[in-house]
Order: C-alpha cells, then structure tokens, then sequence
C-alpha cells in the first residue's frame, strides 16, 4: 500500500513536469513531455499483470528528471524563477561559513585594549545587521519565485524525493520575510532582536558619516587655504 501511495505520488510530479514543459516549445521538451506522457498514461492505464512494470517504468523516468532538474532546458526546469536567487547567493556567499565573507571571526588569544575590543564588537554587529539586510532583501526579490515553488517542493516531499535545497531556500525567504512558524513568543523575540540590531546599525552608521564629513571639511578648508589666491 505505502508503495503504491508513493508510485501515485511519483505521477503527480510527472504530471506537474509535463504541465511544465511548454508542448509548443522546443523539440526536446515536447520530446520529453511526450515520452513522460505516455509512461503515465501505461501506469495508469496497464492490466493488472503489467501494471507494477509499467509503474516502475515511469516512476524510474520521472526519478531521472527530478535528478535532473537542474540541467533541464529554461523553461522545463521547475524552479527556474529561484535560480536567480542562487546565483546572488553564491555571489555574496551569504550562507556558509565562516560568517564574514572574506576573513574569519577574530580570535585573540589574550585580552583586548578596551578600545580594541569595542570596535571589533561594532564590527560584528555591522555584519549582523548586513546580513539581516541582505536576507530581507534577496527574499522580497525571490518572494513570488518561492511562493510558485511551494508546490513543487510539496510534491517532491509527498514523493519522498529530495528537494533538501529546495525547503533550504523556501525556508531562507521565509525567514527573511519573517514568516517564521514559530509560536509567537518566538517570532516576536526573533523580531525584536532584529530591530535591535538595525536600529544601532542605523545610529552607527550616522555617527560614522558625521564624522566623516567633518573629516571632509577639515581637508576641504586645508586645500582651499592651499590654493593661490588671484591677485
């Protein structure tokens, strides 16, 4: 019974993947579209004799699109709209380790100057709020994309197939967009958290560019007492 409910679930997938492939397209989807059709129809359709054969056929050619995926053609593969997402993930490398894309956290081995050891902590809560940034961000460009994948990630879940990137990506968004499933006392502490982190980001940003103007105004006037005067 587990087997059949699983090969049933299989052919849902492939029927979302024939749904997928615009027939009126280029000669490999209608290809594949067509092939994937045809075992469906047999895996539905077999005497009771040949009925697990004919399943078994179109589950194994359905399990080699799902592998697949990725390389199928544009607008054959299911999660298209996400790979632009992907890319600019790769790109900022937002989401491995270790935590700061170019160089590791510090880790002295005795203590810190004071001073020193307050600019690192401002360091650290910079990438923080950079990173919480750059989360809301990607997933408010990737929003739609994710919303249409759902199903897709579903199906392959009912299917018992792997889509563990997939529910990485959708879960990436969702927690971007705050759409966290938490209790709500966890949701709000998560919220609270986040504004913390923005709001002294926010107030250091400020201190840091008023000093930065006056440091350009103090050059200013030093180039301007420079400059000869017309007689």
């Amino acid at each position: 019974m587990a087997y059949l409910e699983r090969s049933s679930a299989v052919i849902e997938l492939g029927k979302r993947f024939i749904a997928q492939m615009d027939l009126d397209g280029d000669e490999v989807s209608q290809w594949m579209a067509h092939v994937l059709a045809e075992r469906i129809h047999d895996a539905e359709n077999a005497p009771a004799a040949e009925k697990v054969a004919a399943q078994n056929s179109c589950v194994d050619l359905i399990f080699q699109l799902w592998t697949r995926r990725f390389s199928l053609p544009a607008h054959a593969r299911p999660f298209a709209k996400l790979e632009p997402l992907l890319q600019t993930l790769e790109s900022l490398d937002a989401n491995k380790r270790p935590r700061f894309r170019f160089i590791g956290r510090p880790r002295p081995e005795g203590a810190l100057d004071e001073r020193v050891a307050e600019m690192l902590s401002l360091a650290t809560n910079v990438d923080d709020a950079a990173r919480i940034l750059i989360q809301y961000f990607l997933a408010a460009a990737a929003e739609e994309a994710a919303d249409e994948s759902k199903s897709w990630v579903q199906s392959a879940l009912d299917a018992e197939l792997d889509a563990t990137l997939e529910v990485r990506i959708l879960s990436f968004v969702d927690g971007g967009l705050d759409r966290a499933s938490e209790e709500a006392k966890v949701v709000r502490d998560m919220l609270e958290e986040k504004i913390s982190t923005l709001e002294s980001f926010a107030s250091l940003a400020t201190s840091h560019a008023e000093r930065l103007k006056e440091k350009l105004s103090q050059i200013t006037d030093k180039v301007t007492d420079a400059e000869p005067t017309d007689k």
